[in-house]
Protein backbone atom coordinates (compact mmCIF):
# COMPACT_ATOMS: atom_id res chain seq x y z
CA UNK A 1 0.00 0.00 0.00
CA UNK A 2 2.70 2.55 1.00
CA UNK A 3 5.15 1.91 -1.92
CA UNK A 4 1.60 2.24 -4.49
CA UNK A 5 0.93 5.54 -2.91
CA UNK A 6 4.42 6.60 -3.09
CA UNK A 7 4.53 5.55 -6.55
CA UNK A 8 0.74 7.87 -7.30
CA UNK A 9 2.75 10.71 -5.73
CA UNK A 10 5.44 10.41 -8.01
CA UNK A 11 3.37 10.71 -11.15
CA UNK A 12 1.45 13.65 -9.59
CA UNK A 13 4.45 15.85 -8.07
CA UNK A 14 7.20 15.20 -10.57
CA UNK A 15 8.89 18.07 -8.57
CA UNK A 16 8.83 16.20 -5.29
CA UNK A 17 10.89 13.19 -7.13
CA UNK A 18 14.42 13.42 -5.03
CA UNK A 19 12.22 13.78 -2.05
CA UNK A 20 10.02 10.21 -3.13
CA UNK A 21 13.62 8.73 -3.57
CA UNK A 22 14.59 9.53 -0.43
CA UNK A 23 11.39 7.92 1.12
CA UNK A 24 11.58 4.88 -0.86
CA UNK A 25 15.15 4.88 0.60
CA UNK A 26 14.38 4.72 4.25
CA UNK A 27 11.59 2.41 3.76
CA UNK A 28 13.52 -0.33 1.67
CA UNK A 29 16.16 0.45 4.74
CA UNK A 30 13.57 -0.39 7.46
CA UNK A 31 12.07 -3.06 5.67
CA UNK A 32 15.35 -4.50 5.00
CA UNK A 33 16.61 -4.12 8.72
CA UNK A 34 13.17 -5.59 9.86
CA UNK A 35 13.85 -8.33 7.56
CA UNK A 36 17.45 -8.91 9.15
CA UNK A 37 16.51 -8.49 12.69
CA UNK A 38 13.52 -11.63 12.34
CA UNK A 39 16.36 -13.48 10.46
CA UNK A 40 18.46 -13.17 13.46
CA UNK A 41 15.72 -13.89 15.62
CA UNK A 42 14.94 -17.11 13.94
CA UNK A 43 18.53 -18.21 13.75
CA UNK A 44 18.97 -17.51 17.45
CA UNK A 45 15.78 -19.34 17.88
CA UNK A 46 16.88 -22.20 15.66
CA UNK A 47 20.27 -22.93 17.61
CA UNK A 48 18.92 -22.13 20.78
CA UNK A 49 16.01 -25.57 19.69
CA UNK A 50 19.00 -27.15 18.32
CA UNK A 51 21.06 -27.12 21.86
CA UNK A 52 18.08 -27.93 23.59
CA UNK A 53 17.19 -30.61 21.38
CA UNK A 54 21.10 -32.59 21.59
CA UNK A 55 21.06 -31.71 25.30
CA UNK A 56 17.85 -33.62 25.61
CA UNK A 57 18.89 -36.50 23.47
CA UNK A 58 21.88 -36.65 25.49
CA UNK A 59 19.98 -37.19 28.86
CA UNK A 60 17.33 -39.33 27.30
CA UNK A 61 18.80 -41.84 25.50
CA UNK A 62 19.27 -45.11 26.88
CA UNK A 63 22.56 -45.49 28.70
CA UNK A 64 25.26 -47.68 28.12
CA UNK A 65 25.26 -50.67 30.45
CA UNK A 66 28.49 -50.50 32.74
CA UNK A 67 31.12 -52.75 31.77
CA UNK A 68 30.62 -52.57 28.05
CA UNK A 69 33.99 -52.77 26.34
CA UNK A 70 34.32 -49.88 23.26
CA UNK A 71 36.93 -50.68 20.55
CA UNK A 72 38.04 -46.95 19.22
CA UNK A 73 40.90 -46.10 17.02
CA UNK A 74 41.46 -42.46 17.41
CA UNK A 75 40.97 -39.57 13.99
CA UNK A 76 43.26 -37.01 14.86
CA UNK A 77 46.81 -37.15 16.00
CA UNK A 78 47.76 -35.04 19.57
CA UNK A 79 50.92 -33.38 19.30
CA UNK A 80 51.93 -33.58 23.50
CA UNK A 81 53.83 -30.19 23.49
CA UNK A 82 51.15 -28.02 21.78
CA UNK A 83 48.23 -29.69 23.58
CA UNK A 84 45.82 -27.53 25.37
CA UNK A 85 43.12 -27.78 27.76
CA UNK A 86 40.11 -28.29 25.79
CA UNK A 87 41.23 -29.44 22.79
CA UNK A 88 38.96 -31.80 21.24
CA UNK A 89 39.69 -35.08 20.78
CA UNK A 90 37.30 -37.70 18.41
CA UNK A 91 37.64 -41.44 17.86
CA UNK A 92 35.92 -44.45 15.62
CA UNK A 93 33.84 -47.45 16.81
CA UNK A 94 35.52 -50.26 14.65
CA UNK A 95 33.38 -53.07 15.34
CA UNK A 96 29.54 -53.48 16.37
CA UNK A 97 29.15 -53.81 19.75
CA UNK A 98 26.76 -55.75 20.97
CA UNK A 99 24.88 -55.03 24.18
CA UNK A 100 23.09 -57.27 26.73
CA UNK A 101 19.79 -55.93 25.66
CA UNK A 102 20.49 -57.77 22.28
CA UNK A 103 21.05 -54.22 20.63
CA UNK A 104 24.61 -52.87 19.58
CA UNK A 105 26.18 -50.17 18.81
CA UNK A 106 26.86 -49.89 15.13
CA UNK A 107 30.54 -49.47 13.85
CA UNK A 108 31.68 -46.21 13.12
CA UNK A 109 29.96 -44.52 15.51
CA UNK A 110 31.78 -41.60 16.72
CA UNK A 111 33.34 -41.31 20.08
CA UNK A 112 34.17 -37.53 21.51
CA UNK A 113 36.40 -36.14 24.15
CA UNK A 114 38.63 -33.37 25.22
CA UNK A 115 41.69 -32.36 27.18
CA UNK A 116 41.01 -31.31 30.40
CA UNK A 117 44.77 -30.21 31.35
CA UNK A 118 48.58 -30.35 30.37
CA UNK A 119 50.87 -30.67 33.33
CA UNK A 120 55.05 -30.08 32.60
CA UNK A 121 56.87 -32.19 34.72
CA UNK A 122 59.11 -30.36 37.16
CA UNK A 123 62.56 -31.73 36.68
CA UNK A 124 62.50 -33.45 33.20
CA UNK A 125 60.86 -33.08 29.89
CA UNK A 126 58.15 -34.74 30.44
CA UNK A 127 54.56 -33.81 29.99
CA UNK A 128 50.75 -35.36 31.94
CA UNK A 129 47.68 -35.13 30.05
CA UNK A 130 44.50 -35.38 31.55
CA UNK A 131 41.39 -36.15 28.86
CA UNK A 132 38.41 -37.93 29.05
CA UNK A 133 35.60 -39.78 26.61
CA UNK A 134 32.34 -38.63 27.75
CA UNK A 135 30.14 -38.70 24.49
CA UNK A 136 29.26 -41.69 22.22
CA UNK A 137 26.83 -40.49 19.11
CA UNK A 138 25.55 -43.28 16.27
CA UNK A 139 23.19 -43.06 13.11
CA UNK A 140 20.47 -42.44 15.80
CA UNK A 141 20.94 -40.85 19.27
CA UNK A 142 23.65 -39.07 21.17
CA UNK A 143 24.72 -40.43 24.71
CA UNK A 144 26.94 -39.26 27.62
CA UNK A 145 29.05 -41.69 28.97
CA UNK A 146 31.73 -42.15 31.47
CA UNK A 147 34.56 -44.37 30.70
CA UNK A 148 38.13 -45.40 31.40
CA UNK A 149 41.04 -46.51 29.68
CA UNK A 150 41.76 -50.40 29.71
CA UNK A 151 44.17 -50.50 26.89
CA UNK A 152 46.02 -48.04 24.27
CA UNK A 153 48.11 -49.28 20.98
CA UNK A 154 50.14 -47.33 18.61
CA UNK A 155 48.88 -47.03 15.20
CA UNK A 156 51.38 -49.64 13.98
CA UNK A 157 50.91 -51.91 16.72
CA UNK A 158 47.06 -51.79 15.32
CA UNK A 159 48.57 -52.41 11.67
CA UNK A 160 50.18 -55.20 12.69
CA UNK A 161 47.62 -56.83 14.61
CA UNK A 162 45.95 -56.84 10.97
CA UNK A 163 48.68 -58.36 9.27
CA UNK A 164 48.96 -62.50 8.23
CA UNK A 165 50.55 -64.67 9.71
CA UNK A 166 53.98 -65.55 7.63
CA UNK A 167 52.74 -68.37 5.75
CA UNK A 168 49.27 -67.31 4.89
CA UNK A 169 48.51 -68.40 1.27
CA UNK A 170 48.92 -65.53 -1.50
CA UNK A 171 45.76 -64.08 -2.40
CA UNK A 172 44.06 -65.16 0.94
CA UNK A 173 41.07 -62.62 1.94
CA UNK A 174 42.47 -60.73 4.61
CA UNK A 175 39.41 -61.59 6.94
CA UNK A 176 40.32 -65.29 6.81
CA UNK A 177 44.09 -65.14 7.57
CA UNK A 178 45.56 -66.16 11.23
CA UNK A 179 46.95 -62.49 12.72
CA UNK A 180 48.17 -62.04 16.33
CA UNK A 181 45.82 -59.58 18.36
CA UNK A 182 47.23 -56.71 20.69
CA UNK A 183 48.10 -58.29 23.40
CA UNK A 184 49.44 -62.32 22.24
CA UNK A 185 45.49 -64.15 21.28
CA UNK A 186 45.25 -65.56 17.64
CA UNK A 187 42.23 -64.78 15.95
CA UNK A 188 41.98 -67.87 13.57
CA UNK A 189 39.83 -65.95 10.50
CA UNK A 190 36.37 -64.96 10.12
CA UNK A 191 34.64 -67.24 11.91
CA UNK A 192 37.26 -69.17 13.44
CA UNK A 193 38.67 -69.45 17.47
CA UNK A 194 40.27 -67.46 19.17
CA UNK A 195 42.88 -68.61 21.73
CA UNK A 196 44.89 -67.32 24.24
CA UNK A 197 48.44 -67.62 25.12
CA UNK A 198 47.79 -70.47 27.22
CA UNK A 199 45.85 -72.22 24.12
CA UNK A 200 42.51 -71.70 25.51
CA UNK A 201 39.57 -70.57 23.11
CA UNK A 202 38.29 -67.12 24.35
CA UNK A 203 35.80 -66.55 21.34
CA UNK A 204 35.84 -66.34 17.80
CA UNK A 205 36.93 -64.22 14.60
CA UNK A 206 34.11 -61.74 12.92
CA UNK A 207 33.82 -59.68 10.55
CA UNK A 208 35.81 -56.36 11.47
CA UNK A 209 37.22 -58.10 14.79
CA UNK A 210 36.35 -60.69 17.46
CA UNK A 211 33.77 -61.49 19.69
CA UNK A 212 35.59 -62.52 23.32
CA UNK A 213 34.93 -63.28 26.71
CA UNK A 214 36.54 -60.44 28.58
CA UNK A 215 39.98 -62.18 31.17
CA UNK A 216 41.27 -59.82 33.84
CA UNK A 217 44.68 -58.90 34.16
CA UNK A 218 45.64 -58.06 37.50
CA UNK A 219 49.25 -57.96 37.52
CA UNK A 220 48.62 -54.45 34.99
CA UNK A 221 45.48 -54.02 36.86
CA UNK A 222 42.54 -54.67 34.56
CA UNK A 223 39.17 -56.42 35.45
CA UNK A 224 37.43 -59.24 34.29
CA UNK A 225 33.40 -59.00 33.76
CA UNK A 226 31.89 -56.76 35.81
CA UNK A 227 28.86 -57.85 38.02
CA UNK A 228 29.23 -61.86 36.16
CA UNK A 229 28.44 -60.14 33.06
CA UNK A 230 30.26 -62.98 30.85
CA UNK A 231 28.87 -61.72 27.40
CA UNK A 232 31.29 -61.90 24.59
CA UNK A 233 32.16 -57.97 24.02
CA UNK A 234 33.82 -56.54 20.73
CA UNK A 235 37.07 -56.16 20.88
CA UNK A 236 38.60 -55.38 17.46
CA UNK A 237 42.56 -55.84 17.14
CA UNK A 238 42.64 -56.48 21.02
CA UNK A 239 42.99 -59.59 22.98
CA UNK A 240 40.75 -60.87 25.54
CA UNK A 241 43.17 -59.87 28.64
CA UNK A 242 44.57 -56.65 26.77
CA UNK A 243 45.79 -54.13 29.32
CA UNK A 244 47.93 -50.69 29.75
CA UNK A 245 49.76 -49.77 26.72
CA UNK A 246 51.28 -51.64 23.53
CA UNK A 247 53.80 -50.53 20.94
CA UNK A 248 54.01 -46.51 22.71
CA UNK A 249 57.94 -46.31 24.17
CA UNK A 250 57.94 -43.63 26.69
CA UNK A 251 54.03 -43.41 27.20
CA UNK A 252 52.54 -44.75 30.56
CA UNK A 253 48.83 -44.77 31.77
CA UNK A 254 48.98 -43.35 35.47
CA UNK A 255 45.40 -42.95 35.75
CA UNK A 256 42.66 -45.12 34.23
CA UNK A 257 39.20 -43.59 34.86
CA UNK A 258 38.37 -46.22 37.10
CA UNK A 259 38.39 -43.94 40.77
CA UNK A 260 37.91 -40.13 41.68
CA UNK A 261 37.49 -38.43 39.38
CA UNK A 262 35.47 -41.08 37.42
CA UNK A 263 36.40 -40.80 33.89
CA UNK A 264 39.32 -38.79 34.09
CA UNK A 265 42.50 -40.60 32.07
CA UNK A 266 46.09 -39.65 32.68
CA UNK A 267 49.09 -40.29 30.55
CA UNK A 268 52.80 -39.27 30.76
CA UNK A 269 54.63 -38.59 28.27
CA UNK A 270 58.22 -39.11 29.13
CA UNK A 271 59.39 -36.60 25.85
CA UNK A 272 57.37 -33.58 25.19
CA UNK A 273 58.47 -34.04 21.65
CA UNK A 274 56.13 -37.58 21.01
CA UNK A 275 52.66 -37.77 19.56
CA UNK A 276 49.78 -40.10 19.56
CA UNK A 277 49.29 -40.49 16.41
CA UNK A 278 46.22 -40.73 14.42
CA UNK A 279 45.33 -44.87 13.90
CA UNK A 280 46.14 -46.02 17.51
CA UNK A 281 43.34 -48.08 19.24
CA UNK A 282 42.07 -47.86 22.15
CA UNK A 283 40.18 -50.33 24.40
CA UNK A 284 37.54 -47.85 26.97
CA UNK A 285 35.14 -49.46 29.20
CA UNK A 286 31.93 -47.75 31.01
CA UNK A 287 32.45 -47.76 34.24
CA UNK A 288 28.58 -45.63 35.09
CA UNK A 289 25.69 -45.82 33.66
Amino acid sequence: MLMRGVRSAARVTPRCVPGIRLCIALVVLLAGGLFRGRQMEAGSSNRDSAKAAAAWTVENAPAVPRGTILPVQLENSISINEAQRGDAITGRIMQDVPLPTGEKIPARSTVRGAIDSVENDADDPGIKISLRFNQLEDRKETRAITTYLRALASASAVQSAQLPNSGADFGTPAGWADTVQVGGDVRYGDGGAVRNRAKETVGKGVNGGVLVHIKANPELGCDGPVNGDDHPQALWVFSSDACGVYGLKGVKITRRGKGTPLGEVVLHFTKGSAKLEAGAGLLLCTVAN
